[in-house]
């Protein structure tokens, strides 16, 4: 095992705080403008002598409907991850365990298909979903997020399902337990954490679209990606809502992330050793 110095640690960790300090500088900047009066933000946020906090510009980008937008996007992003989760855990499962006709093929494809811009399938799908009457839905814009997600979560619990070693699997058949009982009382329990840290992957992308929400839904359904882009205007911008409505968006995503962050390291650190 190799010995890491303590300048090494100390070296390492000044370094990970000046990052993360530079991160964050944006995002304090953001809330602070949204809880400033204008005046103050244009001659420098980062001064705080006789600053005036007010929660103003909140209220007004509730009263303007937001809290709408921001119910939107927990519906769709949260059906878009549940959904594709039921299947591709079972269909990772299946290209671990079963061997079938055409199975290195179709993993091929599905691994292809991650590669496909949402700006390529954009045309023939709206021509879809108006000839289905799918527009202005948000199970449509569901089911077109469930539909990009599955590859690369098919393509990730997959590689974590072929760490779990196969002695799990022969013991439970021993035991007397079939595929179905196996992968719910065995397989799944042991990939909660790579299933997790799909989910908040997942769940960030769906709140964070913005290409398929203006294309596929009218305003008054728009998720708060979208939405947010109400309070800004060509000339005249009101900076103090708009900053105020991007902390509300990230907000959501940022709580789900930090209440999962223990099992969202150990999904993306590795499978299981055994």
């Amino acid at each position: 095992m190799v010995k890491v110095s303590m300048k090494y640690k100390v070296t390492i960790n000044i370094v990970a705080w000046m990052i993360g300090i530079l991160l964050l500088i944006p995002l304090f900047g953001l809330v602070m403008a949204s809880i400033r009066p204008f005046s103050e933000v244009v001659s420098g946020w980062w001064i705080l002598k006789n600053a005036h906090f007010t929660l103003e510009n909140y209220i007004d980008v509730l009263d303007r409907g937001f809290a709408r937008n921001i119910l939107n996007s927990i519906i769709i992003a949260g059906f878009a991850t549940i959904l594709p989760l039921l299947v591709s855990g079972m269909a990772a499962y299946g290209f671990t365990s079963f061997s079938f006709p055409v199975k290195t093929m179709l993993f091929l494809t599905l691994v292809a298909i991650q590669v496909v811009p949402q700006q390529a399938v954009i045309i023939p799908l709206l021509k879809l979903f108006r000839d289905l009457g799918l527009y202005n839905h948000m199970y449509g814009i569901i089911l077109v997020h469930s539909a990009f997600a599955l590859p690369w979560t098919i393509f990730f619990l997959r590689n974590f399902f072929m760490s779990i070693p196969k002695d799990y699997e022969e013991a439970a058949k021993i035991d007397g337990l079939g595929s179905v009982g196996i992968y719910f009382r065995i397989i799944l329990p042991i990939a909660l954490p790579a299933i997790i840290s799909v989910a908040v992957v997942q769940f960030i992308f769906a709140w964070q679209d913005l290409f398929f929400a203006i294309t596929l839904l009218r305003p008054e359904n728009w998720p708060a990606s979208a939405g947010i882009t109400k309070f800004v205007s060509r000339y005249n911008p009101n900076w103090g809502q708009l900053t105020a409505a991007g902390v509300l968006t990230i907000l959501v995503p940022l709580l789900v992330y930090v209440a999962l962050q223990k099992y969202y390291m150990k999904g993306v650190s590795g499978g299981i050793k055994g």
